[in-house]
């Protein structure tokens, strides 16, 4: 009985989330906000990522290069 009601108290909270957000102008905004500042995060998180790896690439080159060196010797 108690999953039913949690169910049953997610479905009413999703279906509100979607008329509030369908008619209420004020929610869709303050929504959209959010949903830009998240994006904004996750490309800052994104070009961090990727500057990270390229510069792991970078060391990891550069010691295979001297591991090279090393066995030529």
């Amino acid at each position: 009985m108690k999953d039913v009601m949690m169910l049953l108290g997610f479905s009413m909270g999703l279906l509100t989330g979607a008329l509030l957000y369908k008619y209420s102008q004020g929610a869709k905004e303050v929504i959209d906000q959010g949903e830009k500042k998240v994006m904004k995060e996750v490309d800052k998180m994104a070009s961090k990522t990727e500057k990270a790896i390229n510069k792991a690439e970078k060391k990891i080159k550069e010691g295979a290069d001297k591991l090279e060196k090393k066995m030529k010797k």
